[in-house]
């Protein structure tokens, strides 16, 4: 039963995170002025690369070349963006929606990242390796493409955020309180924090030469 909890969390966390990056990615293609491919490259990296990273690091095959999900999830997402920015007849600037899509994204691919390592039994920093790693994976390679620099190297509570729900979650785990409840809070608690950070522009210390 624990099992089939797991999978189901990280079934649902991965299709939830997959389009909100798909989504992220399209709205920073837009931005950048790519055409319809680009934005379609983009959208289906900053969606996958994440679990790419993490399946390589605990030796599965791929999640996108056992299924196709990932590939019509893109599909479906990018259409349903450009009927959108089709409808607006106008740029789409960096705005809450792009921050609202990547913080869902980064929350749901950290939960699903952090739920692999528990269901391998890593240990404790195996799980934040890989909840990290999930997390900010796809997001980037998406500023890389787009010449920007990765939001985790500046953004002071977006790398942190996947670290907390990592270790969220192992603790639930220990405790034995892991279920549909509590993984839903763990999420509404990671992207409350996420946008309350980006909000308030919270940051950790930087070391200035």
């Amino acid at each position: 039963m624990e099992t089939e909890l797991y999978n189901q969390a990280m079934w649902i966390s991965g299709i939830v995170g997959g389009i909100a990056f798909a989504a992220s990615g399209f709205i920073l293609g837009a931005r950048k002025n790519l055409d319809l491919m680009g934005i379609l490259i983009l959208a289906f990296l900053t969606a996958n690369g994440g679990g790419v990273l993490r399946d390589l690091l605990t030796g599965q095959p791929p999640a996108m070349m056992k299924n196709a999900e990932p590939f019509w999830l893109v599909g479906l997402t990018v259409l349903a963006c450009l009927a959108f920015r089709l409808q607006k007849r106008g740029g789409l600037e960096r705005s809450w929606i792009f921050i609202l899509s990547d913080g869902v994204g980064l929350v749901a691919f950290g939960i699903t990242g952090a739920m692999t390592g528990i269901t391998l039994g890593v240990h404790f920093f195996g799980v934040l390796t890989l909840s990290l790693l999930t997390a900010v994976g796809g997001g980037i390679i998406r500023d890389l493409l787009v010449n920007e620099v990765p939001e985790v190297l500046h953004g002071g509570f977006y790398g942190s955020v996947a670290l907390l729900l990592g270790c969220a979650l192992f603790a639930l785990h220990v405790a034995g309180w892991m279920n549909p409840v509590s993984i839903m809070a763990v999420f509404a608690g990671g992207l409350a924090l996420r946008l309350v950070a980006y909000h308030y522009k919270w940051s950790l210390p930087k070391v200035t030469g």
